[in-house]
């Protein structure tokens, strides 16, 4: 199976696209895949310029893939607008499943953590 749509988790504002911070460096993607696969995704990402995943939170809930009822992290990776490519390549290239999430600015995902100013 190829990566699926991505669920929304509870507490996770929509906004639009259009509504991002263009101003911004960095961007944030979400990523869920099985927590076995977790460390090589981290391992992949590291090689892509500027990139890197920022934080990394199990899944308590239930979560489970079509593939699998394995336990699930939820991986959010900081990159440049100019990495995105190489990143996606690398996350498909080295994990055969998960969900690719939301890409929303460095600010928007602050505020996402509690850190209203992005402090």
């Amino acid at each position: 199976m190829a990566y699926a749509a991505y669920r929304e988790h509870p507490g996770v504002l929509r906004t639009a696209h259009a509504a991002m911070n263009k101003t911004s460096p960095f961007y944030v993607l979400d990523v869920t895949v099985c927590c076995a696969d977790a460390l090589r995704v981290r391992r992949s990402i590291a090689g892509c310029a500027d990139a890197g995943v920022v934080r990394c939170e199990p899944l308590l809930h239930a979560c489970s893939t079509q593939e699998s009822d394995a336990p699930c992290v939820r991986l959010m990776i900081r990159l440049p607008i100019t990495s995105y490519a190489d990143v996606l390549h690398r996350l498909i290239e080295c994990v055969p499943s998960g969900e690719i999430g939301r890409l929303v600015s460095w600010r928007e995902h602050l505020a996402r953590c509690g850190l209203r100013h992005g402090h």
